[in-house]
């Protein structure tokens, strides 16, 4: 979890903690406590939050996930 950077992203779109807690329909308190990464989101809070704050793949994956995920690679499947 980077809280610097969902701070950020949170000041870019105007949006308070109070506004993200509401989406989320959690507590400022639990709210906070996801933020500082002392609980995790869930991934419905993840995509209502990256929503709210139109945050495109690579944001979400900075913020919520350490940059860890890696892009998929499709293969072309061919059918005979």
């Amino acid at each position: 979890m980077n809280t610097m950077e969902l701070n950020v992203a949170m000041m870019r779109k105007n949006a308070t903690a109070n506004d993200l807690s509401n989406a989320i329909k959690k507590s400022h308190v639990t709210f906070n406590k996801k933020r500082c990464g002392d609980v995790p989101f869930d991934v419905n809070e993840v995509r209502t939050i990256a929503n709210a704050l139109e945050l495109d793949l690579q944001q979400v994956n900075l913020i919520f996930f350490d940059n860890d995920l890696q892009p998929c690679k499709l293969y072309h499947v061919t059918m005979q």
